[in-house]
């Protein structure tokens, strides 16, 4: 089973940028893009929060993962090299980005996923610090910390906003991110999730790590005690949305 007792580095296909509109705009999986005109590129340390967009986090898998919001190129996301923890402070450091980064010069959310570092008390109130930078995300406690140090890889979620934005990980092909096909409420309590079908001879390689993205759901009255309802790209199954 993976353990969480420590940090570890997470290889930037565990997480995928995703397009927030109205709705959602979600994108994996891609073929390799064709070279942008520099008029669209940015620079590769682009990210964090940027004028009215915040630094935003959810708790994920029950309280073993954390999924970190930021702002900025969409094909850039910025992927966590360690993070530590004082008291209720959490400090992220991201890696380096490559000096060659080709970087699409659009503002979109991108979630960055990472281990909970050992001694985090998840029950209380955490503030989670970018290194290098003047940005933070606060992230309210968890009624209970999970039983277990080690995933049972199911899927899971999370709201990073009060305005109902939230994460959604599952596990399996670092290279096989599924996308997000729609996203509705379908009672007072329950939002559908439905994944579209992918490509029957798309490549995924045999490794198993939390994929997340980024979804929207308009409608709710709470956010409370919400369970999202997963199907598609042979995802199945319910998760309460954690907040």
């Amino acid at each position: 089973m993976l353990q969480y007792g420590g940090m570890r580095k997470f290889k930037a296909a565990l997480v995928t940028s995703a397009l927030l509109g109205l709705t959602i705009a979600l994108g994996a999986c891609a073929s390799a893009p064709a070279t942008p005109d520099e008029k669209t590129m940015q620079s590769p340390d682009a990210g964090g929060g940027v004028g009215d967009f915040e630094t935003e986090a959810a708790w994920l898998d029950a309280g073993r993962l954390i999924g970190l919001v930021t702002y900025g190129s969409s094909s850039c996301v910025p992927v966590v090299e360690d993070a530590t923890v004082a008291g209720d402070v959490i400090t992220v450091t991201f890696a380096k980005q490559e000096s060659n980064a080709v970087c699409t010069a659009d503002m979109a959310p991108r979630v960055s996923v990472f281990g909970v570092p050992e001694g985090t008390d998840v029950t209380e109130d955490v503030n989670i610090l970018i290194a290098g930078t003047d940005e933070d995300a606060d992230l309210d406690g968890l009624d209970a910390a999970p039983a277990d140090t080690s995933t049972d890889y199911a899927p899971s979620a999370g709201w990073y906003n009060d305005k109902g934005g939230f994460i959604v990980a599952t596990w399996g092909s670092s290279t096989c991110v599924p996308v997000i096909d729609a996203v509705e409420p379908t009672g007072t309590a329950d939002v559908a999730l439905t994944f579209a079908t992918p490509k029957e001879d798309r490549p995924c390689t045999m490794d198993m790590v939390p994929r997340a993205n980024i979804a929207q759901v308009d409608g709710l009255a709470t956010q409370d005690d919400i369970t999202l309802l997963l199907s598609g790209d042979n995802i199945t199954g319910s998760t309460l949305i954690l907040g």
